[in-house]
């Protein structure tokens, strides 16, 4: 054959249905657990999910594991962030547009921190995610912060913005099967709400105010953070 014969591809198509691929696997996976979570993720409910036979799924991950290691990498990667300016009138708003995108990406794929740790893949380190932390860190460092403590608040960034999304927009996201909408709407929460015989003056008043929607609490937690950062910047006259 003439070395000018163009290389065979890989059909993307097969009998009107796309061929599969490494990544298309693990996205489908991805897709596969912001619907149905974690617990009905198998070789055979993606595969079915396909349309495929198991068999064919094993072709290109190895086992559940390798499936969600992918799974985990692909989200990792797929995240872009806004750019950081660290100048001192530009830095806050710029951490606060990075936090809401970031917080965005996980609404789109809810529960993948707690996936990782819960299936022990934290060796899903994808180069991305890397530069990404990496660049966090050194935005932090221009801001005027010591490298320790731009780590730190690096660390701090990640798990007040994962922790909000787990916590505070998964239930109002994707309520659980068992649990009433309208409990979402109540305020304070039904489980913070003290019995008549219990003498809790702060948790009692809390039904005066009215409640906090979830962005209005995002921009709460976005102040202590971004505030709490400020306050740790060294200035001119520190040390002296």
């Amino acid at each position: 054959m003439s070395s000018d014969t163009p290389a065979r591809r890989r059909p993307t198509h097969r009998k009107g249905r796309s061929t599969l691929t490494r990544e298309s696997v693990g996205r489908a996976a991805l897709e596969f657990l912001g619907r149905r979570g974690p617990a009905e993720l198998t070789m055979r409910s993606l595969a079915a999910d396909l349309g495929v036979s198991p068999r064919a799924v094993y072709n290109y991950v190895e086992d559940r594991r390798d499936l969600i290691t992918l799974a985990v990498e692909l989200f990792e990667a797929d995240w872009c962030p806004p750019e950081l300016d660290a100048a001192p009138e530009a830095w806050r708003g710029g951490l606060r547009a990075y936090c809401d995108d970031l917080r965005a990406h996980y609404r789109r794929h809810p529960g993948m921190t707690t996936l990782a740790l819960r299936e022990n893949v934290t060796m899903a380190r994808h180069p991305t995610m890397l530069r990404n932390v990496d660049a966090l860190i050194g935005f932090f460092v221009r801001v005027g912060l010591p490298l320790g403590d731009a780590y730190r608040a690096c660390m701090e960034t990640i798990r007040a913005v994962v922790g909000f999304v787990e916590l505070q927009d998964g239930p109002y996201d994707r309520p659980p099967p068992d649990l009433d909408p309208a409990v979402l709407e109540q305020f304070p929460p039904p489980w913070l709400q003290p019995e008549a015989d219990l003498e809790l003056p702060y948790l009692g008043r809390l039904g005066e105010l009215e409640p906090t929607p979830p962005d209005a609490q995002f921009v709460f937690t976005l102040d202590v953070l971004v505030n709490g950062i400020a306050a740790r910047i060294p200035t001119a006259g520190d040390g002296d």
